[in-house]
């Protein structure tokens, strides 16, 4: 071999190889496996430097991810909704203020233990400060007498009620958790987005509708309008995200797609389907769903897909074809046709096209 081509080998260290797996590329198994091997082979690696093993535990389901999200989780009741309550013993300064040191100690810290290697236990901890920020916005708000609509009462009221003054909170989470996602390539940071979205098209549609009910399916439309906007923005921030950060383990799409899925299908299945026509574009829009979970590699859009099929189907048989003998004989018959020609896909079209 000359040495040109010499100079032109990719060279791993195990360094890289532990890198890779802490990243999410291969396994941590993999790695060991890998490192082993070479070893085993005579590779050429430095005799006296032991691979360096990442200090958090690679991500994936293991007792390690179980304790860091469930700690998560509980600082989030704590903090955003426990202390939400408390406004007769500490009033609106004094939970303004104790939001601000949890918010800004969470933040802090998380940035700095990502700084040390632990990349989950730090994202988590930044995720818990900015679900602080619909208790630190409505405790100005509430300060400051401004509602965008009336008062919506106490904050107590804000995961179970649509209200129209909400909007500036779910605003504000929206803006501070892409800001922080910027920063930090992390991607349970996309649910707060996504929960804020979700809630955002509710209440904005009671800010825009207010308490009458109109006719038609306005608050409907809204619903999947920002429903498809959520899907749209998970979309983007996992092509644009993923790339930049080259990370394979982060899931930047996932409670976008979840959210918004619960505002378009959501809305889209309350719409009044007045006509037989509607009822078959629902049916379409849901078999689309699934063609979309195929494309994207998502199960989350076959479970709704699935589910709005499933819905379709009920109605015609309960409604439609009510009086049929033949009608569930005929979808089970089709059903199981489908099986057989997927079989027949995987074992003669997929396979040539292996060849």
């Amino acid at each position: 071999m000359n040495s040109e081509s010499t100079e032109n080998e990719l060279r791993f260290t195990p360094n890289d190889v532990e890198q890779a797996a802490a990243e999410g590329v291969i396994s941590q198994d993999d790695a060991d496996a890998l490192i082993a091997w070479g070893f085993k082979k005579g590779f050429e690696f430095p005799p006296t430097e032991p691979p360096a093993r990442p200090v958090e535990r690679s991500k994936g389901l293991n007792h390690v991810t179980v304790a860091y999200y469930f700690g998560a989780m509980l600082m989030i009741s704590a903090c955003a909704w426990f202390l939400g309550d408390k406004w007769e013993s500490l009033g609106t300064s004094g939970v303004l203020t104790t939001a601000l040191v949890y918010a800004l100690f969470a933040a802090s810290f998380g940035w700095w233990v990502r700084t040390k290697g632990y990349v989950i236990g730090g994202g988590l901890l930044i995720t818990v400060a900015v679900c602080l920020v619909p208790l630190i916005v409505y405790s100005i708000q509430d300060m400051a007498g401004f509602w965008p609509a009336n008062d919506p009462g106490s904050y107590s009221n804000y995961y179970p009620k649509i209200h129209g003054s909400w909007i500036v909170m779910e605003l504000a989470t929206i803006t501070v958790a892409a800001v922080a996602l910027w920063f930090v390539r992390f991607g349970f940071l996309t649910a707060p987005i996504a929960f804020s979205f979700w809630f955002l098209s509710m209440d904005l549609a009671a800010l825009i509708l207010g308490d009458a009910r109109m006719e038609g399916d306005a608050r409907e439309w809204i619903s999947v309008i920002v429903g498809a906007v959520t899907m749209l923005v998970g979309f983007i921030l996992e092509r644009v995200f993923s790339q930049k950060a080259n990370n394979k383990s982060e899931d930047f799409a996932f409670w976008c797609y979840l959210f918004g899925l619960m505002a378009f299908w959501g809305g889209l299945t309350m719409m009044d389907g007045d006509s037989e026509l509607k009822r078959a574009g629902y049916a379409a829009i849901n078999i689309a769903l699934i063609a979309i979970s195929i494309k994207l590699r998502r199960t989350v859009f076959l479970v709704f897909g699935a589910v709005g099929v499933h819905i379709y189907l009920g109605h015609l048989a309960y409604q439609v074809f009510q009086d049929s003998f033949f009608f569930p004989f005929v979808i089970a018959f089709l059903g199981f046709s489908l099986i057989i020609v997927t079989i027949l896909a995987q074992r003669f079209l997929f396979k040539r096209d292996a060849a």
